[in-house]
């Protein structure tokens, strides 16, 4: 307060004094108190969750059951145990799926002591359901369900596959767990991730938490993922990403690469930070589109990688493909749609060549740093994930947003434009630059010519939520700013 307002009022000055550091105690203590109790009711809650899930310590798994690879007789399945032990897997087969036989009603596989387990069954029945149950050193450590693919020369064309796209959940793990439990309510037949699981690939604890978020999700969907530039930070082989998600070729070496068919369905998963213009990842993706050229009973082929070819946030196109023309590659081979990340946005588009869709809002902090281009069509910053249904020569997206409602709704038939664009939209690939859809953010931000393509994303000032712990040292740091003001106004 004014000093020569006090000089002159000086009981009405002193009255207010008295009100404004009774005030500035309540609210110091009412947001220490907030700020403590988020932080630490976050870290309780998440750790009581995770003792929950594990039996307060006495599961010996630490991450999984889940399966990452499945095909019409085939399933593998990971467990990664507190100490090594030896381990089985017995499956029952629950029912029948249409054209499928029962099969063998009970199967058993065993791998012998070691904390990580990765176990391929085989002997099963195509379109079979199966409830597995995993034993380590003869003690309960986990069960699940998994459904085998449908058999290739006996496929129905028509019939309907649906899958879950997310990716980049690192970082936020408050989000990342909200996007999981909507997942959870959408009935999909498996999962795809565009990569940046975790915010370091060589941290222990980073893995840990992304298993315990989806650990309920994962026992009863396989999940198939690209590996992201995150998962390869201080772990530049990709060491971890490989253990637990790595793909095998046929002579059993396990790579960040690889492909899947499911129905008539093949995914090609790629590692976007490679050097495309020669080398083992593009002569396995050459052989690999080739392959799948011949292939009785696919329709659709898809690419997953993380740093996609197009994009409209602030990482932009990758031009390491784009340099050794591998859009051009996959067009060639009559991949109909690419999903990528990196970007924390949702992006659809079409770039005369291929589709493609950026589905980045998995968890990690979003972009609000938008710049729509030539190829753009719709584009928000929004924790999101896509819903993919496809259903003969027909494909339908639902994406859904966190907070419920539907981001949109769009799908094509194969060869045609989107199936919601305006004429306009589809009229010219060399068009001006599209606005912002509605409810895009960033319209503001002048384009940039030369957006970089190098990983901010660790610190972009466009991000639109912050962790827990890094809003409570905020709320700290304001009141101690705020006390030292109140004091310094009321001598």
């Amino acid at each position: 307060m004014n000093r020569d307002v006090c000089a002159r009022v000086p009981r009405a000055c002193a009255r207010s004094v008295g009100l404004a550091r009774t005030a500035a105690v309540m609210f110091a203590l009412a947001s220490f108190a907030f700020a403590f109790s988020f932080s630490f009711s976050f870290s309780f809650g998440f750790a009581s969750a995770s003792a929950l899930a594990d039996g307060a310590g006495a599961q010996p798994a630490t991450k999984g059951p889940y399966v990452t690879a499945l095909s019409e007789t085939t399933a593998t399945v990971r467990v990664e145990l507190r100490a090594a032990a030896p381990l089985a897997v017995e499956l029952v087969g629950e029912r029948a799926g249409e054209g499928g036989d029962a099969g063998p009603r009970r199967l058993r596989f065993e791998s012998p002591s070691a904390t990580m387990h990765v176990v391929r069954v085989t002997g099963l029945a195509p379109s079979t359901r199966y409830a597995y149950t995993i034993l380590a050193a003869g003690a309960p450590a986990g069960t699940g369900h998994l459904v085998t693919a449908p058999e290739p020369a006996s496929a129905d064309a028509s019939a309907p596959h649906t899958f879950l796209v997310y990716g980049d959940d690192r970082t936020d793990d408050d989000a990342h767990a909200a996007i999981v439990r909507d997942m959870a309510h959408v009935p999909a037949d498996f999962l795809v991730n565009t990569g940046d699981m975790v915010a370091d690939g060589g941290s222990a604890a980073n893995w840990a938490t992304f298993f315990d978020i989806e650990r309920d999700l994962l026992r009863e969907r396989p999940l198939f993922s690209a590996i992201g530039n995150h998962e390869l930070y201080n772990d530049a082989a990709g060491a971890n990403f490989s253990r637990y998600f790595g793909f095998d070729d046929a002579a059993g070496a396990t790579h960040p690469y690889g492909t899947v068919r499911v129905g008539a369905l093949r995914f090609f998963f790629m590692n976007g930070t490679g050097e495309w213009g020669g080398g083992p990842e593009r002569e396995w993706l050459e052989r690999a589109l080739s392959s799948a050229d011949a292939e009785a009973g696919v329709v659709w082929r898809f690419a997953i990688v993380h740093q996609g070819p197009w994009s409209s946030g602030p990482h932009g196109q990758n031009p390491r493909l784009l340099a050794a023309h591998v859009p051009e590659l996959l067009a060639a081979h009559h991949v109909d749609l690419v999903f990528s990340g990196h970007d924390h946005i949702y992006e659809r588009g079409d770039a005369g060549l291929l589709k493609y869709v950026v589905s980045g809002g998995g968890g990690a902090p979003v972009y609000r740093n938008i710049h729509p281009t030539a190829t753009t069509r719709k584009v928000e910053a929004a924790y999101h994930f896509v819903e993919v249904t496809t259903h003969g020569d027909g494909l339908q997206m639902v994406v859904h947003r966190l907070d419920g409602s539907l981001l949109e709704r769009c799908g094509f038939a194969k060869g045609a434009p989107w199936d919601c664009d305006s004429p306009l939209a589809t009229a010219s690939a060399s068009r001006e630059p599209v606005e912002a859809s509605a409810g895009a953010v960033g319209e503001s931000n002048a384009a940039s010519p030369d957006r970089p393509s190098a990983c901010i994303c660790d610190a972009y000032p466009g991000a639109e939520r912050e962790s827990p712990g890094t809003r409570a040292w905020a709320a700290a740091a304001s009141l101690v700013l705020l006390l030292g003001c109140v004091r310094r106004y009321a001598r």
